[in-house]
Formats: structure tokens, sequence, C-alpha cells
């Protein structure tokens, strides 16, 4: 469910793309040798627990492709290319296999030496199940979202299990993609001052021209339910950039940096709704208008 990596990179004021496990360990030389090197925007990845990953979306019907030997050989070939290891744990998704994949990824993990990239939505497993697997480093992806069994109340408060999970250092990551977040269950959080966490994309073909567009809109939602400027600044520079062990990313604007304008929004504009329609109540927007890239001045 692939995009041309410089339409949703720097030509919509993103320096680094993070593909989130279109790719295992028997798939990813195509992705490195093939993909990477015809365009501007740099990249890196989370390798997905099965091999093939995402080539047929159906990653657990054989199992024999879940090789944490294998993936965690092709994780660390690939050192500061290849972020972590990333398994989709939702029931939609794992072909009645349960914890096994997720099981499986974390002994990957473990013998890589890298952080896992988990996938929440629908259950079982559940979110206990889950979250009691991930370890210290690990990121919940989709983090707001409004599936069957949240993982916040409808005060902002986190679960009991998220809340054990978060005090021993697992981190949160938005992933916004087609039907993972929840205008009601990010407000709600970010109302509590919930601010940790990595406002993400999670672009494909099937959210790239609604609900999502791109990573600003993104920016845009989460600055209109009151997370501050500052805040969102951050959740898109400093705390990916330390997640993904990139040291420097953020110290040198001359070289690397997005420049963008805040105005007001017009009847004219996109909407800005949640996975569900609901509308954001969006009164400015951010908006890129040039990059500087390896100390190369862009207009977007």
């Amino acid at each position: 469910m692939g995009l041309r990596p410089d339409d949703i990179g720097y030509r919509s004021g993103v320096h680094l793309l993070v593909d989130a496990g279109s790719s295992g360990c028997e798939t990813f030389p195509g992705f490195r040798d093939y993909i990477m090197p015809r365009y501007k925007t740099k990249a890196m990845a989370f390798l997905n627990i099965s091999a093939i990953g995402l080539v047929t979306m159906r990653e657990c019907f054989d199992m024999r492709n879940l090789d944490p030997e294998k993936t965690a050989e092709c994780v660390k070939a690939n050192s500061g290319i290849v972020a972590g290891i990333k398994v989709r744990s939702s029931g939609s998704i794992l072909e009645g296999n349960g914890t096994k994949p997720l099981e499986l990824g974390v002994s990957a993990a473990e013998l890589a030496g890298c952080p896992l990239l988990v996938h929440f939505g629908e259950t079982p497993p559940t979110n206990a199940e889950n979250l009691a697997l991930m370890r210290k480093g690990d990121i919940v992806s989709h983090c707001f979202h409004g599936k069957d069994s949240p993982l916040w109340d409808s005060l902002g408060n986190p679960v009991p299990e998220l809340e054990k999970a978060l005090s021993e250092g697992i981190l949160l990551d938005v992933a916004h993609g087609a039907a993972s977040l929840s205008m009601d269950v990010a407000e709600s959080a970010v109302k509590q001052g919930r601010y940790e966490f990595s406002i993400s994309s999670d672009l494909h073909v099937r959210c790239v021209n609604t609900p999502v567009y791109n990573l600003s809109t993104t920016m845009t939602k989460f600055m209109s339910i009151g997370l501050p400027l500052m805040d969102t600044i951050s959740s898109v520079t400093e705390i990916p950039a330390k997640r993904l062990n990139l040291a420097g990313w953020c110290s040198d604007p001359e070289k690397n940096a997005t420049v963008f304008r805040i105005r007001k929004k017009t009847e004219s504009d996109r909407p800005f709704v949640d996975c569900d329609g609901k509308a954001f109540p969006v009164e400015d927007i951010v908006e890129p208008v040039a990059v500087i890239m390896d100390g190369q001045w862009i207009l977007i």
C-alpha cells in the first residue's frame, strides 16, 4: 500500500520517512536497493516480523514466515537503516494466532538489541496481553485509536495496563492512518496534559487523500485539540529523532529544517476529520512552505 516517498516526504515538508513494516527480512533488500536510492527523501524502516512483510497484507497466515533469527540477522546487517521490528498485534490481522507473532517479535528484538513497534487495534489480544510482552523503549502504535478497547478512559487517563507500561518506559506514537485516530480519545488525553507521544501520519494509499493527507495536517489536528505549538514541533522532531537514535538530527537548522507558516483556516480548505469522520475544531493550519535538506533550500 505504498506511496512515492518524495510526494509524502520533502514535498510536504518531511525530511525522513520511516516505513512501518512493509518489508520483512526476505523482501527488505529490494526496498533498500531499489526503492530508497531513487528518491531525495531519506528513509528508514521497521522490519516486519514476517519475512514477506505486507506483500499480501496477511503476514500471519503462514506462521513459518515468522523467523526471529533471520529477522534479527537482517536488523543487525542493516544497522542505521532498520530502526527496529514491527508487529501488527490486533485481532483483524493475526489469523487466530493470538500473541504468538508478538512473542516472536520480542524474541527477534532481543536477539537484535532493538525496539519493537507494535500495532494496537481490534482485540484479541487484549491491551493487557500485548502490553505485558512489551519492554522499555518499545513503542505503542495507534495510541489514540477508537476501536473496541481504547487505551484511554473517557476522562483521558490511560487504562491501568497502559499506565503501568508507561511507568516502565513504553512509548507512544500516533500513527494516524485510515482507521486509527479518534478525535475524542486524543482530545481527552491531551486535555489531561499527556503530551509524551510522537506524531506520525501512517500514510498509505487508503488514507493519503482522506482523512490524513500529510504530516502537517496531522499536526494541525493535534494543535486544534489543545497540544501547544512547541510540543507539536517536538513531537515531529526531537521525540522521533531520539527514538530513532539520530544524534544531532535537530541540532543544525542550516543543514536540515522545515520552514512553515501558521495561517487561519478558510472555507476552501480540505476537511480536518478523524477516522470516523468527526471534525476537528481547526482554526489555525500548519502549512510547510520550504525545506532545507543537506544545506539546500527547496521551496514546496
